[in-house]
Protein backbone atom coordinates (compact mmCIF):
# COMPACT_ATOMS: atom_id res chain seq x y z
CA UNK A 1 0.00 0.00 0.00
CA UNK A 2 1.24 3.48 -0.88
CA UNK A 3 0.55 6.31 1.56
CA UNK A 4 1.07 10.05 1.66
CA UNK A 5 3.17 11.17 4.60
CA UNK A 6 1.72 14.62 5.20
CA UNK A 7 4.36 16.70 6.97
CA UNK A 8 6.78 19.41 5.91
CA UNK A 9 8.96 18.93 9.01
CA UNK A 10 12.30 17.42 7.86
CA UNK A 11 13.05 15.69 11.18
CA UNK A 12 9.60 14.06 11.30
CA UNK A 13 9.87 13.03 7.64
CA UNK A 14 13.19 11.33 8.27
CA UNK A 15 11.87 9.50 11.33
CA UNK A 16 8.66 8.31 9.67
CA UNK A 17 10.21 7.39 6.32
CA UNK A 18 12.72 5.16 8.09
CA UNK A 19 9.99 3.39 10.10
CA UNK A 20 7.62 3.02 7.13
CA UNK A 21 10.39 1.67 4.91
CA UNK A 22 11.29 -0.93 7.56
CA UNK A 23 7.62 -2.02 7.54
CA UNK A 24 7.60 -2.32 3.75
CA UNK A 25 5.26 0.62 3.22
CA UNK A 26 5.96 2.95 0.31
CA UNK A 27 5.47 6.60 1.25
CA UNK A 28 5.07 9.68 -0.88
CA UNK A 29 5.78 13.10 0.59
CA UNK A 30 3.98 16.39 0.04
CA UNK A 31 7.04 17.51 -1.92
CA UNK A 32 6.87 14.40 -4.12
CA UNK A 33 3.26 15.27 -5.00
CA UNK A 34 4.03 18.99 -5.36
CA UNK A 35 1.50 19.88 -2.66
CA UNK A 36 2.26 23.25 -1.11
CA UNK A 37 -1.02 23.89 0.71
CA UNK A 38 -0.92 24.06 4.49
CA UNK A 39 -3.62 22.57 6.68
CA UNK A 40 -4.97 24.65 9.54
CA UNK A 41 -4.08 23.56 13.07
CA UNK A 42 -6.73 25.37 15.06
CA UNK A 43 -8.30 22.55 17.07
CA UNK A 44 -8.04 22.04 20.83
CA UNK A 45 -6.51 18.54 20.84
CA UNK A 46 -3.75 16.62 19.08
CA UNK A 47 -6.35 14.09 17.91
CA UNK A 48 -8.54 16.72 16.25
CA UNK A 49 -5.59 18.45 14.58
CA UNK A 50 -4.13 15.17 13.27
CA UNK A 51 -7.52 14.17 11.87
CA UNK A 52 -8.07 17.55 10.21
CA UNK A 53 -4.60 17.48 8.63
CA UNK A 54 -4.94 13.91 7.39
CA UNK A 55 -8.37 14.63 5.86
CA UNK A 56 -7.14 17.86 4.28
CA UNK A 57 -4.22 16.16 2.52
CA UNK A 58 -6.24 13.04 1.68
CA UNK A 59 -8.74 15.23 -0.16
CA UNK A 60 -5.91 16.90 -2.11
CA UNK A 61 -4.00 13.71 -2.93
CA UNK A 62 -6.77 11.09 -3.22
CA UNK A 63 -4.46 8.46 -1.69
CA UNK A 64 -4.38 7.07 1.87
CA UNK A 65 -2.79 9.73 4.04
CA UNK A 66 -1.09 9.81 7.40
CA UNK A 67 -0.62 13.02 9.33
CA UNK A 68 0.39 13.74 12.88
CA UNK A 69 -0.10 16.38 15.46
CA UNK A 70 1.92 16.47 18.58
CA UNK A 71 3.74 18.61 20.99
CA UNK A 72 5.51 19.01 24.25
CA UNK A 73 3.71 18.77 27.58
CA UNK A 74 5.25 20.12 30.79
CA UNK A 75 3.43 18.87 33.89
CA UNK A 76 4.32 21.83 36.11
CA UNK A 77 2.84 24.19 33.49
CA UNK A 78 -0.46 22.24 33.31
CA UNK A 79 0.54 20.56 30.05
CA UNK A 80 1.83 23.67 28.27
CA UNK A 81 2.73 24.28 25.52
CA UNK A 82 0.66 21.30 24.27
CA UNK A 83 -1.13 21.80 20.95
CA UNK A 84 0.38 25.26 20.73
CA UNK A 85 3.97 23.95 20.93
CA UNK A 86 5.18 25.65 17.76
CA UNK A 87 2.99 28.71 18.48
CA UNK A 88 3.76 28.89 22.22
CA UNK A 89 4.96 32.48 21.89
CA UNK A 90 1.81 33.61 20.10
CA UNK A 91 3.30 33.22 16.63
CA UNK A 92 4.98 30.50 14.53
CA UNK A 93 8.23 30.54 16.50
CA UNK A 94 11.66 29.43 15.29
CA UNK A 95 13.57 26.61 16.99
CA UNK A 96 15.89 29.18 18.56
CA UNK A 97 13.03 31.28 19.97
CA UNK A 98 11.37 28.24 21.51
CA UNK A 99 14.59 26.97 23.06
CA UNK A 100 15.35 30.38 24.56
CA UNK A 101 11.83 30.71 25.96
CA UNK A 102 11.92 27.19 27.42
CA UNK A 103 15.31 27.86 29.04
CA UNK A 104 13.77 30.79 30.92
CA UNK A 105 10.69 28.76 31.90
CA UNK A 106 12.80 25.89 33.28
CA UNK A 107 14.37 28.25 35.82
CA UNK A 108 10.91 28.78 37.36
CA UNK A 109 10.27 25.05 37.83
CA UNK A 110 11.58 23.24 40.94
CA UNK A 111 14.11 20.56 39.91
CA UNK A 112 12.02 17.68 41.28
CA UNK A 113 8.94 18.83 39.30
CA UNK A 114 10.40 19.05 35.79
CA UNK A 115 8.59 16.03 34.30
CA UNK A 116 7.54 16.38 30.67
CA UNK A 117 6.69 14.33 27.62
CA UNK A 118 6.75 14.44 23.84
CA UNK A 119 3.38 13.30 22.52
CA UNK A 120 2.24 12.51 19.00
CA UNK A 121 -1.08 11.44 17.56
CA UNK A 122 -0.95 9.84 14.14
CA UNK A 123 -4.04 9.69 11.96
CA UNK A 124 -4.54 7.48 8.92
CA UNK A 125 -7.29 8.40 6.45
CA UNK A 126 -8.01 5.62 3.94
CA UNK A 127 -11.36 7.10 2.91
CA UNK A 128 -13.86 9.63 4.24
CA UNK A 129 -15.30 6.88 6.44
CA UNK A 130 -12.09 4.96 7.31
CA UNK A 131 -10.21 7.16 9.78
CA UNK A 132 -7.93 5.75 12.48
CA UNK A 133 -5.80 7.42 15.16
CA UNK A 134 -3.15 6.27 17.63
CA UNK A 135 -1.33 8.19 20.35
CA UNK A 136 2.04 7.61 22.05
CA UNK A 137 4.45 9.61 24.18
CA UNK A 138 8.08 9.67 25.26
CA UNK A 139 8.35 10.39 28.98
CA UNK A 140 11.20 12.36 30.48
CA UNK A 141 12.20 15.54 32.25
CA UNK A 142 13.56 18.99 31.53
CA UNK A 143 17.21 19.88 31.94
CA UNK A 144 18.96 23.25 32.01
CA UNK A 145 21.88 21.74 30.08
CA UNK A 146 21.37 22.75 26.45
CA UNK A 147 22.24 20.14 23.82
CA UNK A 148 22.92 21.86 20.46
CA UNK A 149 22.72 18.55 18.56
CA UNK A 150 18.91 18.43 18.53
CA UNK A 151 17.30 17.65 15.14
CA UNK A 152 16.23 20.86 13.40
CA UNK A 153 12.46 21.19 13.66
CA UNK A 154 12.32 19.43 17.06
CA UNK A 155 13.63 22.15 19.40
CA UNK A 156 12.29 20.82 22.71
CA UNK A 157 14.69 17.87 22.45
CA UNK A 158 17.54 20.30 23.17
CA UNK A 159 16.43 20.49 26.83
CA UNK A 160 14.72 17.11 27.33
CA UNK A 161 16.11 13.92 28.88
CA UNK A 162 14.33 10.64 28.14
CA UNK A 163 13.65 8.82 31.42
CA UNK A 164 14.21 5.13 30.54
CA UNK A 165 17.83 5.60 29.49
CA UNK A 166 18.39 8.96 31.21
CA UNK A 167 19.83 10.51 28.05
CA UNK A 168 18.98 13.11 25.44
CA UNK A 169 17.09 11.43 22.60
CA UNK A 170 19.94 12.37 20.25
CA UNK A 171 22.38 10.41 22.44
CA UNK A 172 20.41 7.16 22.40
CA UNK A 173 21.74 4.28 20.35
CA UNK A 174 19.51 3.22 17.47
CA UNK A 175 18.38 0.20 19.49
CA UNK A 176 17.54 2.38 22.53
CA UNK A 177 15.70 4.93 20.40
CA UNK A 178 13.64 2.18 18.74
CA UNK A 179 12.44 1.12 22.19
CA UNK A 180 11.07 4.56 23.07
CA UNK A 181 10.30 6.10 19.65
CA UNK A 182 6.68 7.27 19.82
CA UNK A 183 6.48 7.63 16.04
CA UNK A 184 7.51 4.00 15.52
CA UNK A 185 4.90 2.95 18.11
CA UNK A 186 2.26 4.99 16.27
CA UNK A 187 3.05 3.31 12.93
CA UNK A 188 2.93 -0.10 14.62
CA UNK A 189 -0.44 0.83 16.11
CA UNK A 190 -1.79 1.63 12.64
CA UNK A 191 -0.29 -1.39 10.84
CA UNK A 192 -3.48 -3.45 11.11
CA UNK A 193 -5.28 -0.76 9.07
CA UNK A 194 -2.79 -0.58 6.19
Amino acid sequence: MKVLLATYNPAKLKDYLKVLSAKGIEAETLEDLKINDKADETKATYEENAREKALFYYRLSKIPTIAEDGGFNIDYLNGEPGVKSRRWLGHEASDEELIEYLREKIKEIPKEQRTARLTTVLCLVKSESEIYTVKNSIEGYLTEEYNPNYPKGLPFRALFIEKTFDKYLMDLTEEEYNQVNHRRKNIEGLMKYF
